[in-house]
């Protein structure tokens, strides 16, 4: 399909990779390629990137 974004894994920041509630405890999230850390905090986990520590993280319902 044209238009439907490509998802990349990255390791969740705020756990590490150990699994936290943010990741749903798979230590890892779904954000739209390429993956870049997040604007507002730099990676460092703020409401924005939903603590994940990356922009355009896959949300639920994507």
């Amino acid at each position: 399909m044209t238009g439907t974004p490509e998802y990349t894994e990255a390791i969740c920041q705020h756990c590490e990779g150990a699994g936290c509630v943010y990741c749903d405890k798979k230590g890892k999230v779904l954000v739209k390629s390429p993956a870049r850390k997040c604007r507002h905090c730099g990676g460092e986990c703020c409401i924005y990137c939903g603590y994940t520590g990356w922009e355009d993280v896959k949300g639920k319902y994507d």
